[in-house]
């Protein structure tokens, strides 16, 4: 039981840990903040997927350098792979794309990132993990317990949400690609007003999804209907900056 409680804590921990490096990355170079999780919260998943695979499996080459960079460089680089496959098929999205880097694999994976990977991992296994473990192990089983129930739930109902969006996010492209093939006409027939009504107040409840994950991936594309998503978020950006304009003139008024 204690050794399932430290796995999931080594999980949301290495999950936070590639979080703020992802974040304090991208924000340095975009020069504004930006959450670069797959979630909401402060958690990048795959980071934390990786790390447990890495230091169940290679652990025991701790002593040979090398062979752990080359064994973690593989399976993360195959998680990264994995990871990118199974949004495209599930989802029909692509968060990231490589394809104009040197030595990449269908976009998904490239030679700078897998080494990176492979770095990181030496650098966890060797320096930064052997405290960790030290300290998950002197946490009482019950603060392990109480732990796991509340950020097990936090994490579930994140997941829950972020990949209701990808599936929104999908959906609404599609719809918008049958606008945009001419069908309008066929459509509006089986929507009434108050299926477009909902479908109006759905868009505007998760517009914030929307922006986040955008600007988390700016190269989030469709690979099912790439014109009617690019058409998608534009409208989203407008209608942000209406309301915004709306604001403005509104606490004008007030003021006046």
């Amino acid at each position: 039981m204690q050794f399932i409680l430290i796995q999931f804590a080594i999980f949301l921990f290495y999950s936070f840990l590639g979080w703020v490096c992802e974040t304090t990355f991208c924000s340095i170079a975009a020069r504004k903040f930006i959450n670069r999780g797959f979630l909401s919260g402060p958690f990048c998943p795959i980071y934390g997927f990786g790390a447990v695979i890495v230091l169940l499996l290679f652990s025991q080459f701790r002593n040979s350098l090398i062979e752990l960079f080359v064994f973690s460089t593989i399976v993360t680089s195959a998680l990264e792979y994995l990871t990118s496959f199974l949004l495209e098929k599930l989802f029909h999205l692509s968060l990231w794309d490589y394809s104009e880097r040197n030595w990449n694999i269908n976009g998904r994976i490239c030679l700078r990132n897998s080494l990176l990977f492979g770095l990181m991992s030496v650098l966890m296994v060797q320096v930064i993990h052997p405290y960790v473990s030290r300290w998950l192990i002197s946490l009482p089983v019950p603060v392990l317990v109480a732990g796991f129930i509340v950020l097990a739930v936090y994490f579930i109902a994140d997941t829950a949400i972020t990949v209701h969006a990808l599936v929104e996010i999908s959906r609404e492209a599609g719809d918008r690609q049958m606008e945009l093939d001419g069908l309008a006409d066929l459509r509006n027939q089986y929507l009434e007003s108050a299926q477009k009504e909902r479908r109006r107040k759905r868009i505007q409840k998760l517009q914030k999804l929307y922006r986040r994950l955008s600007r988390a991936f700016p190269r989030m594309k469709s690979l099912r209907n790439p014109e009617a998503f690019r058409e998608l978020l534009a409208q989203m950006r407008v209608s942000q900056a209406a309301t915004r304009i709306k604001q403005h003139i509104d606490n004008i008024e007030k003021k006046d």
